[in-house]
């Protein structure tokens, strides 16, 4: 992957996309070939199943565990209460217990946990379940700015059309199509290639 490059991972349930995750992070082993990851890459990683809280703690505690200040960019840091602001905890929310929060709000704030560790390589695995709609924005408009590589796994066709440079199509048994362009893109390249196809038939 080239630094800052944005791949969508598309295709149905069960076809292997959160496996390959999986194995560029190397917690699973690849049945052959390998993994090479270079000596600066700090990963960050988004799962389904990633919601793990001490409910007793605070909201701005849980991030504040993690670092005292957030890196937005090159020499440019700002407070962990105005990164939680950003994504729409306010103020009065942050000093709330973690049991206080509802199912999307402990989603945005695992989120935040990812993000808040400066990684360079985001994994993204359905980011935008059970956000609410400006949550998502929110996420769009931080990945947009994003300088790092991008993997993500999403159902979110919008999403992947706004960030994607090019996407990781799984048709499935192992078949990977990688197509550089969006998911829009290759809808339409796709059509044009049926077309031709049926003209061929056709003679």
């Amino acid at each position: 992957f080239k630094k800052g490059e944005k791949v969508g991972i598309i295709g149905p349930n069960g076809c292997g996309k959160s496996t390959l995750l999986n194995i560029i992070t190397e917690q699973i082993k690849p049945d052959s070939g390998r993994v090479t990851t270079g000596e600066t890459i700090t990963y960050g990683y988004y799962k389904q199943d990633g919601l793990d809280f001490n409910k007793n703690k605070r909201v701005i505690d849980i991030l504040t565990d993690i670092a005292e200040v957030v890196n937005v960019g090159k020499n440019k840091t700002i407070s962990v209460s105005r990164f939680l602001s950003f994504f729409l905890f306010e103020p009065k929310v942050q000093n709330n217990y973690v049991y206080t929060l509802s199912g999307g709000e402990l989603r945005r704030l695992y989120l935040l946990t990812v993000l808040i560790k400066n990684p360079n390589f985001l994994r993204l695995d359905e980011p935008t379940n059970d956000l609410d709609i400006e949550t998502r924005n929110k996420l769009e408009e931080f990945l947009m700015d994003f300088q790092g590589c991008v993997l993500l796994v999403s159902h979110d066709r919008y999403l992947i059309d706004k960030l994607a440079d090019h996407i990781f199509l799984f048709k499935g048994d192992g078949e990977i199509k990688d197509f550089y362009g969006n998911y829009t893109e290759y809808q339409l390249t796709r059509k044009k290639e049926v077309k031709q196809e049926k003209a061929k038939e056709n003679g």
